[in-house]
């Protein structure tokens, strides 16, 4: 029989000696930990990784001993650890009873190297091999403004995939494909979306790659129909959650990127700008979906495409998205910094984005310590505060920044800083009068209430709210609040047999934790 492997508790130790960047009264979770590694090699390399907090665990457990060395720095720059050594880190000595054990975690472990220079070009390898053996080209036709239509193109290619016993053809860019990865393109269907919305995204695909405009007043009417889209999408993720924006989302921009191939000067501009509104819709979803590879990536998009269309507002909001990307880390100095520069020539921007932006710096100053800068950054954000209740942005970006919304970010902050009785009763009247149409962001709220009343010993109270989030959460496909409420569970583990907690963990399913 295998031993077991011994655990790392060093790695756990360092980790549990940290703050948690959502609930400071408590230690930093796996997740939490999982996040912070990822930004940092993003922030520092501009490597894409996604460590979770099954990866963490297997690490804490022993199993893994050795990780890549970009992994190894992230861990000692977020834990402040000197050596490898000073987090249990160190390379696995084989006995023959144990080494095809542990040449197959080697190969996991090399796997995983792919977040270096030399792994993202084997990475890319794998996925041209991989595409090469399952893919044949199609007979894609370009767009052209006259309708015309030209030969199949080599940088495109066909996935075919069976679902539910069908065949699914989707036509799609080699490069972007690969720029993207493999595994991130079936991520963006992998939330739970039945075949029929994954078919329509299929579809819209195809009728991107062969879209025809015929003139200038129908290219008019297409984006007349892509903002309309936009709103339309925004309002679905906020009753529903990204399982069910994100394939339009995507479908859209497909569109757009047919649109901008052709066309110049200022038309194209026009397609451009839209374009900036979908990648930093794509952006939100996929964070909030828990792939924040791809949130990056989509940001990043949204930031070039605002640059180029001369778009100073979405230009300030993608801006205003990385610092709240930035809290993940949690790096305080990064959140009001990105905050205050998207503040610049604030006079441009809508009343409902100065307001976002204002409670993103609040909560900055939260992370930092500073109550009274905070609270007069939240107060400050009610001269703002939107009145949208249908969901949809109509008011431009941050539309969602109700007086309901502000008042529970405020109470994100008072738990931040360690005070959750305040919170608590904040998060409760916010709650009361958020709007009906908000359902992601209830659930959000519900998560966050969950945590207070942990940080204040209510814990059977604790528990039912948080079970009373977990079906929106599920539902939504948001796995950023799911574990959320896994945190919660994993503190209320060693009460697991009290009448009020007990329901939590009978639904906390294997797919959760």
């Amino acid at each position: 029989m295998d031993m077991q492997p011994e655990a790392n508790t060093k790695l756990s130790q360092a980790r549990l000696q940290l703050p948690s960047p959502g609930c400071p009264a408590y230690p930093m979770s796996r997740q939490e930990l999982a996040e912070a590694v990822n930004a940092w090699q993003w922030n520092t390399h501009q490597v894409e990784d996604r460590l979770d907090e099954r990866d963490i665990g297997r690490l804490e457990l022993g199993k893994t001993r050795w990780p890549g060395r970009l992994r190894r720095d992230a861990f000692r720059a977020v834990l402040g650890a000197t050596t490898d050594a000073d987090l249990g880190f160190y390379r696995n000595r084989r006995t023959p009873a144990t080494a095809q054990t542990q040449n197959r975690e080697l190969g996991s472990q090399a796997a995983e190297s792919a977040t270096t220079e030399a792994g993202r070009s084997l990475r890319a390898e794998r996925d041209e091999q991989a595409l090469a053996d399952s893919v044949s080209q199609p007979g894609v036709f370009t767009l052209s403004a006259d309708g015309t239509s030209g030969e199949p193109k080599p940088d495109r290619v066909a996935l075919q995939m069976q679902l539910d016993g069908k065949e699914v053809v989707v036509p799609l860019s080699r490069r972007l494909l690969l720029q993207a990865g493999l595994g991130s393109f079936m991520e963006a269907f992998a939330l739970g979306q039945q075949f029929d919305m994954l078919h329509e995204t299929v579809m819209g695909r195809r009728q991107a790659d062969r879209l025809v405009v015929t003139s200038s007043a129908h290219l008019r009417e297409i984006a007349a129909h892509l903002r309309e889209q936009w709103h339309a999408l925004v309002r679905t993720d906020n009753l529903l959650g990204p399982r069910f924006a994100l394939a339009g989302v995507l479908n859209q921009i497909a569109v757009v990127e047919a649109l901008r191939s052709v066309l110049r000067d200022e038309q194209r501009l026009e397609i451009v700008r839209l374009g900036g509104q979908y990648a930093e819709s794509a952006a939100w979803l996929f964070e909030d979906a828990g792939n924040m590879a791809q949130a990056r990536y989509w940001t990043s998009r949204a930031m070039e495409w605002a640059y180029e269309g001369d778009d100073k507002r979405l230009l300030a909001w993608t801006i205003f998205r990385r610092s709240q990307q930035a809290a993940a880390t949690p790096d305080a100095a990064q959140v009001i910094g990105l905050a205050q520069a998207a503040r610049r020539n604030e006079e441009q921007l809508a009343k409902p984005t100065r307001a976002a932006i204002r409670v993103q710096q609040a909560y900055g100053h939260a992370l930092d310590g500073d109550e009274q800068t905070s609270q007069h950054l939240l107060d400050e954000a009610h001269a703002w505060a939107a009145s949208d209740i249908a969901g949809d942005a109509r008011d431009g970006h941050g539309s969602y920044c109700t007086p309901s919304y502000i008042e529970i970010q405020r109470a994100n902050c008072w738990l931040t800083i360690g005070k959750p009785k305040q919170a608590i009763a904040l998060y409760e009247e916010g709650l009361r009068t958020l709007p009906v149409v908000y359902q992601r962001n209830r659930a959000a709220a519900l998560s966050r209430l969950a945590v207070a009343y942990v940080a204040d010993g209510q814990l059977e109270q604790a528990a039912r709210t948080a079970h009373a989030a977990l079906p929106v959460a599920r539902s939504a496909g948001s796995r950023r609040i799911v574990a959320e409420i896994n945190g919660v569970g994993a503190t209320l583990a060693l009460h697991r047999s009290l009448d009020g907690v007990a329901p939590l963990f009978d639904d906390l399913g294997s797919e959760d934790m």
